[in-house]
């Protein structure tokens, strides 16, 4: 049986392509950029994705497929900046994990203390490590790559396969993304800082009630023991808060890759959300009143007669 030239090359080009894309996610993202994962294997998963996804999205290039090198090339190299931009939204979170992490170790005193973190191979504090290796197992338990991989699949009903993006927007939006990186980091570390706040003017209230006890010995272990405290209360908000901001970043995928963007903070689009929730279950019962008191139809003397008779 023989191929059609027609048919393979576009399909063998379409690969490229997607490989192309896949290679900028798998350059950046979580756990696929993971220095753990052995170059042979990321390979094999990069090839068996793209040979999944090709049949999906042969069918949505809007523009003609390049016939040279040179414009095979340029098209690959738009392609990789499309995964880079989708994979670099899902680190920015991760980033902020890392930046929330750091807030915590200043405060309770591990800033000094390094040590190698397995998922990243460099150095990073103590609870750096720690928020790292958390934030990677609560990707995973909601299904972080599948939402990946199907945040993938929806960014090529935003830009099609051979199609050029508009870079100034995924730019635009990636520096959007980006700017709320520390507002992140603070919002993860705030429950922590907060209780440590309060330690620190409980051991200065001390320490003026008190000026014969050395409060520095005092408070450093006491410090460390109610900051790892304060922690382990904060991991269930931790998860939550890491899952919310992920699915938000991948159910976006589309504004990450140029489709436009809401200037909206996440609290207004959940508060708009709700709101739009609210209004449709206010419609259903309304409908559902009205049903329920409009008058039934009068039978006429025809169907009095057919029901007697039945």
């Amino acid at each position: 049986m023989e191929i059609p030239v027609d048919w393979a090359i576009p399909q063998i080009v379409t690969f490229m392509l997607v490989v192309g894309r896949l290679s900028g996610l798998f350059l950046i993202a979580p756990v696929f950029s993971s220095p753990m994962i052995p170059g042979k294997l990321k390979i094999m998963m990069l090839i068996m994705l793209a040979l999944t996804i090709t049949p999906i999205v042969s069918g949505t290039a809007t523009a003609p497929m390049p016939t040279g090198i040179v414009e095979l090339l340029l098209a690959m190299l738009s392609e990789l900046v499309m995964g880079l931009a989708l994979g670099f939204s899902v680190a920015i979170v991760f980033s902020a994990v890392q930046v929330a992490a750091s807030f915590i170790d200043t405060s309770i005193g591990f800033s000094m203390a390094n040590i190698i973190d397995p998922l990243s191979n460099t150095q990073a504090t103590v609870l750096g490590s720690f928020y790292s290796i958390m934030a990677t197992l609560i990707f995973l338990s909601i299904n972080g790559l599948h939402y990946m991989l199907a945040a993938f699949k929806q960014s090529y009903t935003v830009v099609g396969v051979g199609q050029v993006p508009d870079f100034t927007k995924i730019l635009d939006n990636l520096f959007f993304t980006f700017k709320h990186l520390f507002s992140m980091g603070f919002q993860i570390a705030a429950p922590v800082l907060i209780t440590l706040l309060l330690c620190d003017v409980v051991l200065g209230i001390v320490s003026r009630v008190v000026p014969q006890m050395n409060v520095f010995f005092v408070g450093v272990p006491l410090k460390i023991g109610v900051g790892l405290l304060a922690i382990i209360i904060a991991l269930p908000t931790f998860s939550s808060f890491l899952g919310n901001r992920v699915s938000d970043i991948l159910d976006g995928a589309g504004v990450i890759t140029g489709a436009g963007r809401d200037d909206r903070t996440p609290q207004q689009l959940n508060t708009a959300n709700t709101a739009a929730n609210r209004a449709d279950a206010t419609d259903r019962i309304t409908a559902a009143l009205a049903a329920a008191r409009t008058p039934a139809a009068p039978q006429t003397a025809e169907g009095v007669n057919a029901t007697n008779g039945r």
